[in-house]
């Protein structure tokens, strides 16, 4: 099974007429730009802001809608961008975060 990577897609209205993004899953976003290879090893999955996130609640649970989160084989989860960019540059090669 391939990683699952939810990302919040983005930008996203929280009250009227406000747009957003989350400053999480934009990270994410742009180390999937400059790393394009990954697109082929992980299940990259788009969800609306609104809760339930229902593809999210139905692999993690209701009481576990943050994003970004990656889960992976071993039913294992990340949440903190860092390290799901460099679990993912570890695992697949490519850019990491810089120290």
């Amino acid at each position: 099974m391939k990683p699952i990577l939810f990302v919040l897609s983005m930008p996203f209205e929280d009250g009227p007429g406000k747009m957003w993004i989350c400053s999480h899953c934009a990270m994410i976003e742009g180390a999937l730009t400059v790393n394009p290879h990954w697109a082929d090893q992980v299940d990259v999955r788009r969800v609306d802001f609104a809760k339930p996130r229902k593809a999210v609640v139905e692999l993690l649970g209701e009481d576990n809608q943050w994003l970004p989160v990656l889960i992976l084989d071993d039913e294992q989860t990340l949440t903190q961008p860092e390290a799901i960019i460099n679990y993912l540059a570890e695992a697949f090669g490519g850019a990491a975060v810089h120290p």
